[in-house]
């Protein structure tokens, strides 16, 4: 097994990277810093804290079981995990399993809260046909999401993938909708050329703060 000390420090190198200290103390990277270059294999890969499943994860992050990594591959797998837009906070710790070099790699995840009710309003198009071809790509794309840029962008990016493969070219914009006390409720995609740019509105047609 990895020895304590560099779960610990592994585990809390990217919440100090994201300057968000662990419960406890300040965080140490010295004791992961002397193996970063060693080469490991994923055994196993699990998610904790987090809505996301495993799978979501692994797409978020390229990271799967088999593959060879060191640190600073995991790290890289952190961010692109945390610049999906949908997390808060990413942190990670690994130990060995049947041998010293293949490992369980294990994140914990503190989702971006909350979660808006995402709907898709595009004139001519079946909504729900964009739904099944985001689920196909990754359960991770649900009818909510986080009111983040990079959330939002994840989710156009997607959408508009879908469009590219019925020959059609539509840019997205979003609508943030808001309840009767103006609090935000939900994320409307609507295509880019309805609105000019993309704009923030609340249900009585007054502008939401920017973010």
């Amino acid at each position: 097994m990895v020895p304590t000390t560099a779960v610990i420090s592994l585990a809390w190198a990217l919440f100090a990277q994201a300057g968000v200290p662990p419960a406890g103390g300040s965080a140490t990277v010295s004791a992961a810093a002397s193996g970063a270059d060693e080469i490991v294999t994923i055994e196993r890969l699990t998610v904790k804290g987090s809505r996301l499943a495993a799978p979501s994860v692994q797409y978020l992050s390229g990271l799967r079981p088999g593959m060879k990594v060191n640190e600073a591959a995991v790290r890289r797998a952190a961010q692109r995990i945390a610049d999906s837009g949908l997390v808060k906070n990413v942190g990670y710790q690994y130990e060995s399993l049947s041998s010293a070099r293949s490992v369980e790699l294990e994140f914990t995840i503190a989702d971006e809260l909350p979660l808006l009710a995402a709907s898709i309003q595009i004139p001519d198009v079946d909504a729900e046909d964009v739904w099944a071809y985001l689920h196909g790509i990754d359960p991770l794309y649900t009818r909510e999401l986080p009111r983040t840029q990079k959330a939002i962008a994840l989710y156009t990016r997607a959408m508009e993938r879908y469009f590219a493969s019925q020959k059609r070219v539509v840019r997205l914009a979003t609508v943030i909708t808001a309840d009767d006390k103006g609090n935000a409720s939900g994320i409307v995609f609507v295509p880019a050329s309805l609105l000019g740019t993309p704009q923030l509105k609340g249900s009585g047609g007054k502008p939401l703060p920017k973010e």
